[in-house]
């Protein structure tokens, strides 16, 4: 049955070029990031404080440089002040114009004041924009002397006043500058290199952790392997077995061969053969899903009839463990583009986990919806639901959750994570999370293109 308009048509594809991962291939990603932020974290820390340490150790070597030869220059000017500044009875001006040409980059200047600190003498004729600076002269009368950068002009200037005594009173006051133009211009073009080399380093840092964690993972990568040739290996080593001993216990309870006493254990015989085919083929399938050669085999499926189906088929084993499912469906047609086998083999998977999580006297409920663009099958038990810690890992090989009454379920722990690649395969989703009336709601969601 197809929907309207719509040609029925089946084609195979395979897992390569889909959306699913390989999970390994999933973990040894994840890990690799995690390692490499983790290095590349504590090399940058490293480089950051590098960088710091050395940015303040050469701040502070250019800014005692500055200040060593600012005092130094200060004491010569000192030194000279009875003759640099003109006597009160010459009769002259102060000389303070200040039409000479302004200091360079890196220029050292004098101003002689008086102890008012008003302006004695200008020898060096410096543009006094901002100069004398009061505040300074103001520290040095206290003080002895006053150190600080003050912005003169259109440059930041290293202002050093000093106070000249004569029989212990002020007589007046030495304030030598020094022009940082240069001094600014060289701590940045230092900081600049360092934040390049600290950027470079980072680049080769990152190129040497992804190259080492690369390596680091190869034995890991190389268990993974191992680890799936093996389960591959196993699973097939062990299919035929499995099923000559349900052969020999068939033929024996056919042929009348065992007593009634020993009918019992034949049959335990089969179903444990059972039990242990369906594990083989849970683990040829999960192999088949990682190696990324696991096949949809996709047509038109109306999504409520297969799950009544299936439902239908359940129905008995579950009414064995007390347990009523019930997938009441009367709402519109619902069609997908799936592998209607494989469909079923998720939905059977959720379903046996229902039931086998549902105590007895409980009650499962089937249903199916439209959400947006996709399908989904909601699976609703009575259980105890799944704690939220517990909701991804459930999907995780051979996880199982604990049983009704404590302990584990009786499953292999594969089916979930089966159903999950199924769901991925396909394009959709299988999630867990709390069912309205209590218990654990699994939603399969399938992508269904409106017809």
């Amino acid at each position: 049955m197809t929907p309207a308009g719509r040609p029925a048509k089946g084609r195979r594809s395979l897992l390569r070029g889909s959306s699913l991962v390989d999970p390994h291939a999933r973990l040894l990603a994840r890990t690799r990031r995690r390692l490499a932020a983790v290095v590349l974290l504590l090399v940058g820390a490293l480089v950051v404080a590098m960088g710091t340490a050395t940015a303040l150790t050469a701040i502070r070597v250019l800014d005692s440089e500055v200040d060593r030869a600012l005092r130094a220059s200060s004491d010569v000017a000192a030194g000279r002040f009875d003759a640099e500044v003109p006597a009160p009875s010459a009769g002259t001006d102060t000389g303070d114009e200040g039409t000479g040409r302004p200091p360079a980059e890196s220029d050292t200047f004098h101003l002689y004041l008086k102890p008012d600190g008003a302006l004695a003498a200008n020898p060096g004729q410096v543009p006094l924009t901002g100069l004398p600076d009061a505040a300074a002269v103001t520290a040095a009368h206290a003080t002895g002397s006053d150190l600080r950068t003050v912005r003169a002009g259109d440059a930041d200037v290293r202002l050093l006043t000093v106070s000249i005594l004569h029989d212990g009173a002020v007589s007046g006051f030495v304030q030598s500058g020094f022009v940082l133009t240069l001094h600014d211009r060289q701590l940045a073009t230092i900081i600049l290199t360092i934040i390049v080399v600290g950027l470079l380093g980072l680049l080769g840092a990152a190129v040497v952790t992804l190259v080492v964690v690369d390596r680091a993972l190869v034995p890991i990568r190389a268990a993974f392997e191992t680890e799936r040739r093996f389960i591959a290996d196993a699973s097939h080593e062990i299919r035929t077995p499995a099923a000559i001993i349900r052969a020999s216990a068939e033929v024996l309870e056919r042929e009348d061969l065992v007593t009634e006493v020993g009918r019992p254990l034949v049959a335990d015989v089969v179903a444990e053969a059972d039990r242990l085919g369906r594990l083989v083929d849970d683990l040829l399938a999960l192999d088949a899903s990682d190696r990324g050669s696991l096949s949809l085999d996709r047509r038109p499926v109306e999504l409520g009839e297969l799950v009544a189906e299936t439902t239908a088929r359940v129905g008995p084993f579950a009414a064995e463990r007390g347990v009523i499912v019930t997938a009441p469906h009367a709402g519109p047609a619902i069609w997908v583009d799936a592998d209607e086998d494989r469909v079923v083999q998720a939905l059977i998977v959720l379903l046996d986990n229902a039931t086998r999580h549902t105590p007895a006297g409980g009650d499962v409920l089937v249903s199916v919806v439209r959400s947006g663009g996709h399908a989904e099958v909601r699976v609703d038990d009575s259980g105890p639901g799944v704690p939220e810690g517990d909701r991804e890992r459930i999907f995780e090989p051979f996880a199982r959750l604990p049983g009704p009454a404590g302990g584990h379920g009786s499953g292999s722990g594969l089916g979930l994570a089966i159903a999950r690649r199924i769901a991925d395969l396909h394009g959709g989703s299988l999630t867990v999370g709390d069912a309205p009336s209590g218990g654990a709601r699994f939603v399969l969601s399938l992508p269904a293109p409106r017809g």
